[in-house]
């Protein structure tokens, strides 16, 4: 529910959560790993990871869009604007530029710029606009455009803000239902922050 409320404060759409899920009895940051994908990954990984969970591409695309706010460390586009050949041509030379002034070489790995520096703090299809003039910030994100198999999601979410709400709804709604715990599998915990 956090997450919905956090997306519809920021101008995003509002959905139903479906509730009843039972928490689960374990937790450690090791469960997460190879489950994110790095923006080093290209369509065929993107794609493969969120169908093992279920995921179609036309999902995974629509949820990218989580990338319209928030922020990444320097360090995870770093090659993108200073490559050891050259930038990545891909990127729009403008925000590469700037990119270059917001993390210098050798910055802080603590710094980090905003995802979309068109409407940072608006959940809206801005970011598939982005990608369309080459000012995604991560190369999974650019890639979306850049691949000719993903390119006609992204030129038709910029078109529609309803297109691209519902089709959002519908992916994070099916991202809920991910490892779903019944019975024995988990439990209510009395405190979120400490495991009964």
């Amino acid at each position: 529910m956090a997450t919905r409320d956090a997306i519809a404060l920021a101008g995003g759409p509002s959905y139903a959560v479906e509730l009843g899920r039972l928490d689960g009895l374990t937790s450690s940051a090791n469960s997460v790993n190879g489950k994110l994908a790095p923006p080093s990954f290209d369509l065929d990984q993107l794609t493969t990871l969120f169908a093992g969970n279920g995921l179609s591409q036309t999902d995974m695309i629509a949820l990218s869009a989580g990338h319209t706010v928030g922020f990444a460390h320097c360090g995870t586009f770093a090659g993108r604007i200073r490559g050891s050949s050259a930038p990545d041509t891909t990127m729009n030379a403008s925000l590469a530029a700037k990119l270059r002034e917001w993390c210098p070489a050798g910055v802080d790995p603590r710094i980090a710029v905003t995802m979309d520096v068109v409407t940072p703090r608006v959940f809206d299809n801005q970011y598939y606009k982005n990608l369309q003039v080459g000012m995604g910030l991560l190369a999974s994100d650019q890639l979306l455009y850049t691949d000719p198999r993903s390119r006609p999601t992204v030129d038709e979410w910029p078109k529609s803000s309803d297109a691209f709400s519902k089709a959002f709804v519908a992916a994070i709604t099916k991202m809920g239902r991910i490892g779903v715990k019944t019975g024995a599998q988990g439990n209510i915990r009395r405190n979120c922050a400490v495991l009964n």
